[in-house]
């Protein structure tokens, strides 16, 4: 009796493995119908740019509705197999009494409409694919494969014969491409840099139009515009981002006749809403607008004495730097001859921020320029924009252009611009 209860309880063993077994195997088999929308590579050929996490391109429905779709069109297509073996047996019996009933033949793509589309970072755009048929009729369930670099997601028509992806990328210039059945094409993706301009109303107001070097070498670039007239109600700051990155802090005219600077501030904001970046630049280009205004040093007291002073406008450009958890903050002058420091340089510090030092080195070096790096921020100016935010643990550097007062050359701007290039591209954001 043992042994048959032995033999018994063996066979019971086995069934129930084999249970688990083919549940298993249904296990695998749905997770084979799983869709994945996220594209997570670019197109390594436009300026080989990496995507970052928020960069997808990602198919408008969810995972569960790709899945429930699927399954959908699988469990249709068991049905005509069993409904096919069912008629077979049927025609068998009775040959005499029905005939086959011919299928009819799926649509065949023979045209796609598509565009181009524009976009900015941080926003999501739309990427639409209408498949018709030789009578100019959307075709509905057709299958359409995107791709974008060396990733693809593959979506099926609606009854308006449309497949619709969603795009999400930095700031850059990308190459959709699609296939329906044998028919290829692409189009372009352009997303550009976001740009705000906030005005800070700290109490000082002007209107650096007034002042006509300003004004006479102002490009012609909307924001720059935006910018000087904000002037007019307070201190502005534009937000540039592109990408996920590096953030530098940017200051020019906290002298206001300290105007090459200026120019190449401009030039340098023309520049960075016109191109893609990959990183987030805050620019503040004009500082000391009532200063600006009329053409004089300051008004009132040096923005360049008083930064660690709480409540005043330089200490709240330091508390800024900060918010923002920036990784540099960069401030750009004018320096007279025979005035301090009188000459092309770049000024930092070794400690407490020590990457102030490489900076200094870098810039210098690439624009071959002076360097001067003191021991200690604020060894020499205690009330020092760059040295206070150097005291918060922030790498910053003071950069200066030699040039007379109210004046403005091809050549000091261009220096004044190639060390607000090299600053960027010192973090890897140009």
């Amino acid at each position: 009796m043992k042994k048959i209860y032995l033999m018994l309880a063996l066979i019971l063993l086995m069934f129930s493995l084999s249970i688990v077994s083919a549940s298993e195997d249904v296990s695998v088999s749905n997770d084979t119908l799983c869709m994945s929308d996220d594209l997570s590579v670019l197109d390594k050929s436009v300026d080989n740019n990496v995507m970052d996490d928020s960069n997808k391109l990602m198919a408008e429905n969810d995972d569960s509705l790709g899945v429930a779709s699927q399954t959908d069109k699988l469990t249709a297509s068991k049905n005509t197999t069993s409904d096919v073996a069912s008629n077979t047996t049927v025609n068998n019996t009775n040959k005499t009494n029905e005939t086959p009933v011919k299928k009819s033949k799926p649509a065949k793509p023979a045209k796609v409409i598509t565009k181009n589309i524009k976009s900015e970072y941080g926003t999501v755009e739309n990427y639409n694919v209408k498949v018709l048929d030789e009578n100019s009729k959307p075709i509905e369930g057709q299958k359409v494969k995107v791709s974008l670099g060396a990733a693809s997601v593959e979506k099926y028509t609606d009854a308006n014969g449309i497949a619709t992806f969603t795009c999400k990328c930095k700031a850059g210039s990308y190459v959709l491409k699609y296939k329906v059945g044998t028919l290829t094409g692409s189009n372009t993706y352009v997303v550009k840099n976001s740009v705000k301009l906030e005005i800070l109303k700290w109490g000082l107001k002007g209107d650096v139009s007034k002042n006509t070097l300003i004004k006479k070498n102002m490009p012609n670039n909307a924001w720059v515009k935006k910018a000087v007239t904000a002037t007019k109600k307070g201190i502005p700051l534009l937000t540039i981002k592109g990408g996920s990155g590096k953030v530098v802090f940017m200051t020019a005219g906290v002298h206001g006749n300290e105007i090459s600077s200026q120019v190449a501030a401009m030039k340098m904001i023309d520049y960075l809403t016109t191109h893609p970046i990959k990183g987030t630049v805050y620019f503040m280009p004009f500082v000391n607008v009532k200063a600006i205004s009329k053409k004089v040093r300051y008004t009132d007291k040096d923005f360049n004495r008083i930064a660690h002073k709480s409540g005043t406008i330089p200490n709240k450009i330091v508390k800024l730097v900060v918010r923002y958890e920036c990784d540099a903050y960069g401030d750009f002058h004018t320096t007279k001859p025979g005035g301090v420091p009188g000459k092309n340089i770049v000024m930092g510090s070794k400690t407490p921020a020590k990457q102030s030092e490489k900076l200094t080195k870098y810039i210098a070096k690439k624009c071959n320029v002076n360097q001067k790096i003191y021991k200690y921020a604020g060894e020499q100016y205690p009330g020092g924009i760059n040295d206070n935010v150097n005291k918060k643990g922030i790498p910053a550097v003071i950069c200066e252009v030699m040039l007379p007062h109210n004046t403005v050359t091809t050549k000091t701007v261009k220096t004044s611009y190639n060390m607000m290039k090299y600053l960027l591209k010192y973090y890897a954001i140009l």
